[in-house]
């Protein structure tokens, strides 16, 4: 039986495997058609953006095009949610992408979750929320049990209404149904919505 090890290829050969083309054209951008909320990989969203779209502030990587970033006003969402602003410390920090371009956006290597609501309303974990469209309506909701506001953040967000929105997850999420006879209880820091 032959022992004698493969023979290794020579300086002058090319290398595919680890090559910079190779790198390149796998981590190329691409259009997929998908619309204006687009998975660009699982842990970036692409928005095709052709007018106003809400974003949580810090989570843009990139953008190309005639794009312009709004930081939320402190008086944009009403008295009663500067208050709580105010009281708490904390609320979901959003700007919004005006313009047209693609936009991307990330949130420290978290998944992202594409949802169309559709006259429908979820609430999700304010560090969570990642992007949502302008027919979205929004509302900064206090949590009221002190466990979780002493576990997790202070706040959730209700959207409601038709239209994309985009939060994230640090792992797969999993759904568990709740019902009035069977309760579900979970640490504030791992629930997404």
């Amino acid at each position: 039986m032959d022992q004698t090890p493969p023979a290794l290829s020579s300086s002058s050969e090319p290398q595919a495997r680890y090559s910079l083309g190779e790198f390149l054209q796998a981590s190329a951008q691409r259009d997929l058609g998908q619309g204006v909320f687009e998975l660009e990989t699982p842990r970036l969203l692409e928005l095709n953006l052709n007018g106003t779209i809400w974003t949580k502030l810090g989570s843009m990587v990139a953008y190309r095009g005639d794009v312009k970033f709004v930081r939320e006003g402190m008086m944009d969402r009403g008295v009663v949610n500067l208050l709580k602003k105010a009281i708490t410390g904390e609320g979901a920090s959003l700007s919004k992408a005006e313009g047209q371009g693609q936009v991307y956006l990330a949130d420290t290597g978290k998944k992202v979750i594409i949802i169309q609501l559709q006259g429908e309303e979820i609430i999700v974990n304010g560090n969570d929320l990642l992007a949502f469209e302008p027919a979205i309506e929004y509302e900064i909701k206090m949590m009221k049990k002190l466990g979780a506001m002493l576990a997790g953040g202070l706040f959730n967000v209700r959207l409601r209404g038709t239209g994309m929105i985009a939060f994230t997850s640090h792992y797969e999420p999993i759904t568990l149904r709740v019902t009035p006879d069977a309760p579900v209880y979970t640490d504030p820091n791992a629930t997404i919505a």
